[in-house]
């Protein structure tokens, strides 16, 4: 493909990996995010903004949109879901509107979350032909937002990809979200900051989690070689319960460190045992992942560290 990338929420966990994942693949790409940053070449782009929204894709004309701007953190959108739906739900319209008007060959990369499978507990591998059965404000609108992209492949012929993330992983998450937490938590012992104790919601379930770095190979894949109007799982086909998940946490940091569980689920989620089945991804694309958990949670450990003693200078 040639012609510009233009990728929303580019400042944010997996948008910035994109950016470079593009990049590296030797694409020109225009990164937009919420209030811009010139200093970073960042686009201002509010999805709640429609003139705004018009004017950077008539100007810039992208052959590809990677929409990854959205109210992601599921305890954010249960307590606002209005918002929620404005941005996940809304905003992708107005983008798509946008796109049919000036720039009607595009391909959008949809971006969906596996927790519109709603909440499963055998284990089973999910296809993309699972039932949608959201049961969250992020899930439901997450779900909506595919339908939706699949709604004007169909109707208006929009050159559409719909990518389902699993869990993700790696340098850089954000402690708002497991395991970004835990993470931080372990960093902040292994620098004197903090005692051996690793504070965490429930750990009850198992999810797949795949690394942060592959989901952006499998964006760039999707863009470059999915097929129109097609769903896509992201996933490693592996549920990973999650004490084991800090377990091998703590075990990778090399500290003696207790885990101090909470009952309660963290808000917007519930307990589950969820694992996908990315074979239609690597079929079509060629894409598999890569990194492994333990290198995962790894270089999430030398990232949360340089980042704390940048943050100290």
């Amino acid at each position: 493909m040639s012609g510009a990338v233009l990728v929303t929420g580019a400042a944010g966990f997996i948008g910035t990996r994109t950016v470079e994942a593009f990049r590296d693949a030797g694409r020109d790409v225009v990164g937009a995010s919420y209030r811009g940053d010139a200093a970073a070449g960042l686009e201002a782009m509010d999805l709640q903004d429609a003139g705004q929204i018009e004017e950077v894709v008539a100007r810039i004309r992208p052959s590809v949109v990677v929409n990854l701007a959205a109210v992601a953190n599921p305890g954010e959108a249960q307590a606002n879901p209005q918002r929620a739906y404005d941005i996940n739900v809304l905003g992708q319209l107005r983008l798509i509107q946008a796109m049919l008007r000036h720039t009607p060959g595009a391909r959008l990369v949809a971006m969906s979350s596996a927790e519109i499978y709603g909440r499963i507990e055998t284990g089973e591998l999910l296809s993309e032909d699972a039932p949608l059965r959201p049961a969250s404000v992020y899930a439901t609108t997450k779900a909506a937002a595919d339908l939706q992209a699949l709604q004007y492949h169909l109707s208006d012929g929009l050159d559409v990809v719909r990518l389902r993330l699993f869990g993700s992983v790696g340098p850089g998450r954000s402690a708002e979200y497991f395991p970004g937490r835990q993470v931080h938590y372990v960093a902040a012992m292994l620098d004197g900051r903090a005692e051996p104790v690793v504070p965490t919601f429930s750990l009850a379930g198992a999810r797949d989690y795949v690394d942060v770095r592959d989901v952006a190979h499998a964006i760039v894949s999707a863009a470059d070689h999915g097929r129109g109007g097609a769903a896509y799982n992201v996933a490693t086909g592996r549920a990973w319960p999650l004490r084991q998940i800090v377990e091998r946490l703590i075990q990778i940091g090399g500290v003696a460190a207790e885990i101090n569980e909470e009952r309660k689920l963290p808000p917007g989620r519930q307990g589950a045992v969820v694992a996908g089945d990315a074979t239609r991804l690597r079929e079509d694309t060629g894409w598999q992942p890569r990194i492994t958990m333990e290198d995962s949670l790894r270089d999430a450990l030398i990232e949360a560290r340089r980042a704390a003693s940048r943050a100290e200078a």
